[in-house]
């Protein structure tokens, strides 16, 4: 490989965008939920890791030194918090690093600028 290509492969690298890994997001039935639901969201699970998908699992409750990654899923306390993961790895809609950043961008300025009008109080 030439010093060209080199450089080549390098701005391509860092010019090309990223492809992005979906995100599937499911909720963990309740410890007393039939089995059925369990083999349901079990096959669930399954399919969204053969796709290659990031696994966010809401666990609703205390997490009870269950850990945060297991066996290629990600758990989450509250939809809340899988939601903010979910932004972090969208493509953002402005050029931005990702979706959150620019949710996060338009909540720090002025996101509703002042609006004239033309009556007075009085009139109103």
């Amino acid at each position: 490989m030439s010093a060209l290509e080199r450089r080549l492969h390098k701005l391509e690298e860092v010019l090309l965008p990223k492809p992005w890994q979906p995100v599937c997001m499911l909720t963990e039935p309740a410890s007393d939920a039939l089995t059925e639901e369990w083999a349901d969201y079990q096959r669930q699970v399954e399919a969204a890791k053969a796709r290659g998908d990031f696994v966010a699992i809401v666990f609703p409750g205390r997490h009870g030194g269950r850990p945060h990654c297991e066996k290629g899923a990600t758990y989450f306390s509250s939809e809340f918090e899988a939601r903010l993961v979910e932004a972090s790895m969208l493509p953002s809609e402005r050029g931005n690093d990702s979706l959150l950043v620019d949710v996060m961008k338009d909540a720090m300025g002025n996101v509703v600028g002042p609006v004239a009008c033309d009556k007075s109080r009085a009139e109103v």
